[in-house]
């Protein structure tokens, strides 16, 4: 893992030196530090307290020219109660140089782009998922969040090819990245392939993806996700189907079933936004070539979410509150927290 980082830190080297040196408006690089704090009291069966999405957060993007641009994101610290924050965080590190598990480099990739095609190298997001994945981590309120979305070590090594058409409606990609039911990137043997097509067509936007994971020499687990969004004015509909109910307790093959991810939105201004989020997943299984209903309850959950942003001139300070009820908890759950996006522009 440290020849990856190495490569990497010799890479964005280099393009700070070229940068300085040149006089193109396109150029340009930034520094952003994102705490997020959360508290979120849970009122299940089991009662306890939890912080939520707490965690700290860098992001560092920018471009040398129109053709070249690059992005690493970094996830510091994390911290969902008060006992285990350490643990959390320290697992972040520990990880470094696995795939079967997120740590502390969600994203660390390079863009090339010639035309209608662009070249991605590096660290990034497996396309699977659906709309679900449009944002970045921190931003995210995971206790609405689907169980693929929450068991997936979505993070992996690879490249990817896209080609969007001259009207920039739609585009298709290609991808193939290490597996996420590997030990060890590319020492593992074991590969992901996926193929996505995402579009803008005024109201509707589609983002349908097919997704080949391998879970051992020679067998894969096929996931589709089927990704819709519809605008309407202030109002956003977004609805993911995922053939999948989440991972197995082992997290060495996917749960047969299918989880709807769904949100109704509602954005009157900048500074405010309001939602509704909920998920369905349900298990099933096949039996002389039927599908045979899973002894396992659905799970299901649903919450109403605010999000405040008290900078007049700016997003970048974010207070945001949800209340929702879980199923599998056997109740409801409160959240209030702040996150913070400090830039910096480096040229």
């Amino acid at each position: 893992m440290k020849k990856y980082l190495l490569s990497i830190a010799a890479l964005l080297l280099g393009l700070l030196a070229h940068s300085q040196e040149a006089d193109d408006l396109g150029n340009y690089a930034e520094v952003s530090i994102i705490p997020r704090v959360d508290v979120n009291p849970i009122f299940g069966s089991e009662p306890e307290f939890s912080l939520g999405n707490s965690s700290l957060y860098t992001l560092f993007e920018g471009s040398a020219s129109e053709h070249f641009s690059w992005t690493v994101a970094a996830h510091l610290f994390s911290a969902s109660s008060f006992t285990g924050c350490l643990e959390e965080s320290g697992d972040l590190y520990r990880m470094l140089g696995h795939s079967d598990s997120n740590n502390v480099f969600d994203l660390a990739y390079v863009d090339l782009t010639f035309g209608s095609w662009t070249f991605n190298l590096g660290k990034n997001c497996i396309m699977t998922g659906g709309h679900e994945y449009d944002d970045y981590d921190w931003m995210v309120h995971p206790q609405l969040a689907s169980p693929l979305w929450n068991d997936l070590a979505c993070y992996q090594w690879g490249g990817k090819v896209s080609y969007t058409t001259p009207s920039e409606m739609s585009t298709f990609s290609l991808q193939m990245t290490t597996s996420p039911f590997g030990e060890r990137p590319f020492a593992s043997g074991l590969w992901t392939y996926s193929a996505q097509w995402s579009g803008e067509y005024g109201w509707y936007s589609p983002l349908w993806s097919v997704t080949a994971f391998g879970l051992d020499h020679g067998t894969y687990a096929w996931i589709y996700s089927l990704g819709n969004q519809f605008s309407f004015g202030d109002w956003t509909v977004s609805l993911d189907y995922t053939n999948t109910a989440g991972m197995t307790e082992e997290y060495d093959d996917f749960l047969l079933g299918g989880t709807l991810h769904g949100v109704v939105s509602y954005a009157p201004s900048e500074r405010w936004d309001f939602a509704l989020r909920g998920n369905y997943s349900s298990q099933f299984n096949f039996f002389n070539g039927r599908i045979v209903t899973s002894d396992e309850p659905a799970r299901w959950n649903l919450g109403a979410v605010a999000q405040f942003y008290p900078l007049f001139d700016s997003q970048d300070l974010r207070l945001h509150a949800f209340a929702a009820y879980d199923n599998l908890l056997g109740g409801f759950q409160l959240c209030v927290g702040a996150l913070y996006n400090l830039s910096f522009k480096l040229w």
